[in-house]
C-alpha cells in the first residue's frame, strides 16, 4: 500500500531537529575554467586549506571542487577570495551540501 506523504509544509526547525550544528559545512563548487588554465588552477587549489578534492570532469563545468568549512560563511570567503581570484577561473558555482 502506497503511503501518503502529510500535505502540510515542514517547518525548519523540524526539517532540522536530526542535524549535527556542530558538523563542518561542506559545499560543491563548480567551476567553469579556461581550459590551458587547468593544471595551475589544480596546483593553486591544492594549496587551499578548505579544499578536500578537486577533479576535472567534462560537461558544463571543467572542474569540480569538495570544500568543507566551520559554517557557509566560510565556505563563501574561501570561494571569494581564494577560488574565484585564481588565474583562469571563469566562474565558480558553489552548491551547499544539505542534509534532509
Amino acid at each position: 500500500m502506497e503511503e501518503k506523504l502529510n500535505e502540510v509544509p515542514i517547518t525548519f526547525s523540524e526539517l532540522l531537529k536530526d542535524v549535527d550544528l556542530k558538523d563542518k559545512a561542506k559545499a560543491y563548487v563548480l567551476i567553469e575554467a579556461d581550459p590551458a588554465h587547468i593544471p595551475y588552477i589544480l596546483e593553486e587549489l591544492a594549496k587551499v586549506e578548505n579544499v578536500r578534492s578537486a577533479d576535472v570532469v567534462t560537461g558544463v563545468y571543467d572542474i569540480i571542487v569538495f570544500v568543507e568549512g566551520e559554517n557557509q560563511n566560510e565556505i563563501g570567503r574561501v570561494v571569494i577570495k581564494e577560488i574565484n581570484p585564481i588565474r583562469g577561473v571563469k566562474k565558480a558555482t558553489t552548491c551547499m551540501v544539505v542534509e534532509i
